[in-house]
């Protein structure tokens, strides 16, 4: 049986809401979905250096690979992905959290700590039972909703 390709005739538009932050390995940005309403963040791959572009593309794409398998309560979702491997970039989207980072979330509600502790270990238990090593645990990594539900990033695995 002949394997039939299917092509999707609308490509998905977003609003660019504003930029996140910017590293050796691309760009963050906040974006829009008007079709349905909701936020997500977007993380370009393209990195500064060209010397080991080809390479690192490599790992983007075994990071998307992992990452996509993912889901637990207590890590940030990865929704998308676009690939452009002709120019080694690429694009991944992203879970939007809204709230703070760990730090300045304890700062305004220090009596939380035991809950939002549990939640951070739980978080890392999962992560540490699929074999996946964070690299860049920071408390602008874990990030606290406004409901009080603890989100960590992986968005800072996607770069080496």
């Amino acid at each position: 049986m002949q394997e039939k390709l299917i092509e999707f005739i609308r490509k998905r538009d977003y609003k660019l809401v504003k930029e996140l932050g910017q590293g050796a390995c691309g760009k963050t940005v906040l974006l829009h979905d008007d079709m349905i309403n909701e936020h997500f963040v977007c993380k370009k791959y393209c990195p500064f250096s060209e010397t080991h572009r080809q390479e690192l593309f490599l790992n983007f794409v075994r990071e998307i690979k992992l990452l996509h398998q993912i889901h637990h309560t207590n890590v940030v979702r990865v929704f998308n992905y676009y690939l452009y491997p002709d120019q080694f970039t690429g694009y991944i989207l992203m879970e939007f959290v809204d709230g703070s980072d760990i730090e300045d979330y304890l700062k305004n509600v220090p009596e939380k700590i035991n809950e939002i502790f549990l939640q951070v270990i739980n978080g890392f238990r999962y992560l540490e039972a699929n074999n996946i090593l964070h690299r860049d645990i920071r408390p602008q990594n874990i990030m606290v909703t406004n409901e009080d539900n603890v989100k960590i990033s992986l968005l800072s695995r996607i770069c080496g």
